[in-house]
């Protein structure tokens, strides 16, 4: 489970204080000049979104279809080289319900790569319970909408790098977008990208921001969503929402993304980790090597041939 408590500089902090010196960070950062974005590479993550205990994956939020076993496709995914995966529990807040323990631990017992986990996160506890089935990170949507507080007090408990808040936005007219709560049901007259400053100032360390319009879609990345949150924070951001190629990828990171997260693309063996992160790289993304044993013969996903370049031969 991931620990309760911050370490900076060999010193375990716990709850205000751990947020206070992380804000203490950012500030010093800022002072000195210093992005430390730009040193780390870019991750790559697969999204498994859930529904009763299967993976799921639809256009706009609708139309959602079968995908497989989630701990089956959170082990293959490590194998091609994910760094991180995240599920979501795609109904447990319109079901009124947490996400699925046994899931997490399902998914867990496969995966030993950073896991970040959403759904129906309502307070303290069930986040508690959710670091407990084996997630490192929570991600919060409607239930910090309805009460921001909620941000804080999972900072306090668990340490911001445990807290990601997940901000779904539709496009609204005149470069503006609106959040959307409850699986793309309800559409609040909340700017997203003042959401987005307000949440990490509550204690947010990370922000997954969704496009639904482009969600499924294939059409590319927000671009203009990630560069207009992008100006206005400066954790991490997870851009999803409409990958279709690395080409894209490599878009999102120009305009501000920390990390790219897809399914489409991945679940449909178009294609796998590991080539994403080989074409990111001649792009000029920097990524993470693959691992070694990068399992792009993995029976669960690869398929002959998936991401090949032009010109490449089928393996």
């Amino acid at each position: 489970m991931a620990g309760t408590k911050s370490v900076v500089g060999g010193k375990a902090l716990a709850g205000t204080e751990a947020v206070a010196e992380a804000k203490a960070g950012v500030a010093r950062e800022a002072a000195l000049g210093l992005d430390t974005r730009a040193a780390l590479p870019v991750r790559i993550i697969p999204c498994l979104d859930v529904r009763d205990g299967r993976v799921v994956k639809g256009v706009k939020f609708r139309g959602l279809t079968d995908q497989g076993d989630p701990a089956a496709l959170a082990r293959a995914y490590e194998e091609q080289g994910a760094d991180e995966v995240v599920v979501l529990d795609v109904t447990a807040t319109t079901e009124a319900r947490g996400t699925r323990l046994d899931t997490v631990r399902a998914v867990r017992t496969r995966l030993s790569v950073p896991l970040t986990v959403g759904g129906g996160i309502g307070g303290v506890e069930d986040a508690s319970a959710l670091l407990e089935a084996g997630a490192d990170k929570v991600a919060v949507n409607t239930a910090a909408l309805k009460r921001p507080g909620l941000l804080a007090e999972l900072a306090a408990r668990f340490g911001s790098q445990c807290v990601v808040v997940s901000i779904d936005a539709l496009a609204s007219g005149r470069g503006a977008y609106q959040v959307v709560v409850r699986s793309g049901t309800e559409r609040l007259a909340v700017d997203a990208v003042g959401w987005a400053r307000r949440a990490v100032e509550l204690g947010a360390g990370e922000i997954l921001l969704t496009s639904i319009d482009r969600d499924g879609t294939r059409s590319g990345y927000e671009l203009a969503l990630l560069r207009a949150v992008r100006s206005a924070v400066r954790v991490p951001i997870v851009a999803s929402g409409g990958a279709d190629s690395p080409e894209h990828m490599a878009d999102a990171v120009g305009a501000g993304a920390d990390a790219v997260l897809a399914a489409s693309i991945f679940h449909q063996r178009n294609w796998t980790v590991e080539r994403v992160k080989q074409a990111l790289a001649r792009l000029g993304v920097r990524v993470r090597p693959p691992h070694e044993e990068g399992a792009d013969a993995h029976p669960a996903i690869a398929s002959p041939g998936v991401g090949a370049e032009p010109g490449e031969p089928v393996r």
